[in-house]
């Protein structure tokens, strides 16, 4: 055993020698050193089993020699010799790290092997025990780590699981969907949150039975639903069927069921599963769907008869213009009966243009016209529709700036608006119409994204109804919203309103409150430009004794054409359908100038008519006249190659103006 022993004393290092000599390690090997830096150098290099330190040495002094050596071994046992009985510093060195002290002039051979022997055990032992803490420390390091990641996984699957909870949930809002679970044997129900809020009630509403959800469906569909729990529990099929609900204040919603049923070993039914839909705005669309399917109905026997509406007003409006020419002698009277007549006529043509707009989607002509016609119109039409306890008062700026706009279209809104505010008073009250001109300033602009700041004729419309609700404000416009009672309303008149008027490059405003009316504010761009015709274009328009082919299968058409036409210097021809038409333009191609000739004809209609026309002359002039939609009928004739067209009834003015347009080289 190597044995190093620092000792600044010669004489105290042979004593230990000698001691060592004579006791059981006389074998040992002991290297003794005079300075503590020497003994660190030793140390760096060799190995010691013990030190034997003094705590006096020149380089060092007490208890910082111990410190010292320590932090160089700190895994050697070490035994300090002093020459003083001081046990307060004995205590001190152990606590400093040193096993044992010995006072040298005590010395002996058994005290000597006893103390080293018992330095190196209990260092060993020191030792141990501190390897043994570590891992133990480590272990549970370890394990702590271990239990860290395993809560923190368990922690993620349960965010993991909540989150798609949640989402299950959140798309079972969207989706209007709710769950249950009935376990038929017992006659109970888990009813989900989600379920009972399709119904318009609070959690926990249905309790556990399904009594209380048998209450909120319809009195007409009760009846179906319980015939289809009795098939439940007899034969095992599932729920599967729509039916009408009540909500708590009153709103009919439909409901569709899907459930399976899952039975025992023995093949009675003992669980169904399923869910509840709200299909309320499904059925709302079947039904705006059979609406359209109606309208585009009427569309179409609209078109059928427009056509022979038209033929029968284009005689009736031609003979009242014609007859103050052939008759200028007539008196007052007979003159405004005239007035009245073509009057009549127009509105009749007018009327029959809004129905073939209103039931297929047809948009008319743009022009420039005056807002104060228009709103004189509707004043008198809801004069006469409107209830007697509704007052009317209409207030029109005598100066009203013109616009660019459509006729008929202008003329829904304005109805649309008028029909709503008739409905917001029930009871009675006072609607009032009013036009002004105004100057969208830029603060107003910026309100509406569609407002344009410049000139604008303000429309209001104002009733003293029962309001909208400013929580409801906002979605007046949404296609299929409507407070209005089932049947009563389709949700789509503001809505088609505010599309016909951005179309016109307008906006609306809308101001309104419980119980205190409602105000419909409509912007429409103003427009500086006016067509205003000449007095004396109808001379202008007056033929130089042109031919003229006149081709309609309507006796009464081709007569009132062919006197206004000679009326105003034109020679005419006539003919009844297409064949006859080619025969006379055949015969006479050289001096017809040109041809006007119905599209729609029995034996040969004008479509098929122009083709041989031009066969016989390429560069045969042909107007088409039609009493369908001018706009659609006339794009079609365009497409067949007709010079022009001429919407019946036909006016005379616009019969010249045409005909002389296309005469012109």
């Amino acid at each position: 055993m190597a044995i190093l022993l620092i000792e600044d004393s010669l004489a105290d290092a042979r004593l230990l020698q000698e001691v060592l000599k004579g006791s059981a390690l006389t074998k040992s090997h002991l290297v003794h050193v005079q300075r503590l830096q020497a003994a660190m150098a030793r140390l760096a290099n060799e190995d010691f089993a013990v030190i034997l330190l003094d705590l006096t040495l020149p380089d060092s002094y007490g208890l910082a020699s111990l410190d010292s050596l320590t932090g160089v071994a700190p895994h050697l046992p070490i035994v300090v010799l002093t020459n003083t009985n001081d046990d307060e510093l004995a205590v001190r060195a152990v606590r400093h790290g040193a096993q044992d002290y010995l006072i040298k002039r005590q010395i002996n051979p058994e005290i000597l092997v006893r103390a080293l022997r018992y330095a190196i055990e209990r260092k060993q032992s020191a030792e141990a025990l501190r390897i043994a803490n570590e891992t133990l420390e480590l272990r549970v390091q370890q394990r702590t780590a271990e239990l860290k990641a395993a809560n923190e996984s368990l922690r993620q699957e349960i965010a993991w699981r909540q989150q798609i909870q949640d989402r299950l949930a959140l798309a079972q809002q969207v989706g209007k969907i709710g769950t249950f679970e009935w376990l038929l044997p017992g006659y109970r129900v888990l009813w989900t949150a989600e379920l009972e809020a399709l119904y318009g009630l609070a959690p926990g509403s249905f309790s556990d039975r399904p009594f209380p959800w048998l209450e909120r469906i319809y009195p007409e569909d009760r009846s179906k639903v319980e015939r289809a729990i009795e098939e439940v529990l007899t034969h095992g099929q599932g729920l599967n069927l729509e039916f009408r609900i009540i909500w708590p204040d009153g709103q009919l919603h439909w409901i569709a069921i899907t459930s399976t049923v899952f039975k025992a070993e023995q093949g009675q039914p003992q669980r169904m599963i399923g869910l509840h839909m709200d299909i309320t705005e499904k059925k709302q669309l079947e039904a705006q769907f059979l609406r359209a399917q109606r309208l585009e109905s009427l569309g179409t026997l609209a078109s059928g008869i427009a056509h022979d509406l038209n033929n029968i007003l284009t005689p009736v409006l031609s003979v009242a213009q014609l007859l103050p020419l052939k008759f200028p002698d007539l008196n007052e009277q007979t003159r405004n009966l005239l007035t009245i007549l073509e009057t009549s006529a127009r509105r009749g043509s007018d009327l029959i243009k809004q129905i073939l707009s209103f039931a297929r989607g047809i948009e008319g002509k743009r022009v420039c016209l005056q807002v104060n016609h228009l709103i004189t119109e509707i004043r008198h039409i809801i004069r006469q529709t409107l209830p007697k306890s509704i007052d009317i008062f209409v207030e029109v700026d005598p100066d009203l700036w013109m616009v660019h706009g459509d006729v008929t279209q202008l003329h829904q809104v304005l109805m649309n608006l008028c029909v709503n505010a008739r409905d917001a008073m029930p009871h009675g009250g006072s609607l009032s119409i009013t036009a002004a001109n105004v100057m969208v300033d830029e603060v107003l602009a910026r309100h509406h994204l569609e407002a344009i700041a410049g000139p604008h004729v303000e429309i209001t419309i104002s009733d003293t109804g029962m309001g909208i609700a400013p929580a409801l404000l906002p979605r007046i416009f949404d296609p299929f919203f409507t407070t209005k009672e089932i049947g009563k309303g389709t949700g789509l008149g503001l809505s088609a309103v505010l599309g016909i008027v951005k179309s016109h490059g307008g906006f609306i405003d809308v101001q309104s409150q419980i119980h205190g009316g409602s105000q419909f504010h409509i912007y429409l761009p103003a427009t500086t430009v006016a067509l205003i015709l000449p007095t004396d274009e109808m001379e202008h328009c007056s033929g130089a004794g042109e031919l003229i082919l006149v081709v309609d299968d309507e006796v009464a058409i081709r007569e009132v054409i062919k006197t206004m036409l000679e009326t105003y210097q034109y020679r005419v021809i006539t003919a009844s359908h297409g064949l006859d038409a080619i025969a006379r333009y055949a015969e006479q191609k050289e001096e017809v100038a040109a041809v006007i000739v119905d599209l729609m004809m029995p034996i040969m209609d004008g479509g098929a008519t122009l083709p041989l026309l031009q066969q016989i002359n390429p560069a045969v002039k042909a107007i088409a006249m039609s009493g369908l939609n001018a706009s659609e009928a006339a794009q079609n004739a365009k497409r067949q190659g007709f010079a022009a067209f001429l919407d019946k009834p036909i006016h005379t003015h616009d019969l010249l103006k045409t005909l002389h347009s296309c005469l012109l080289p």
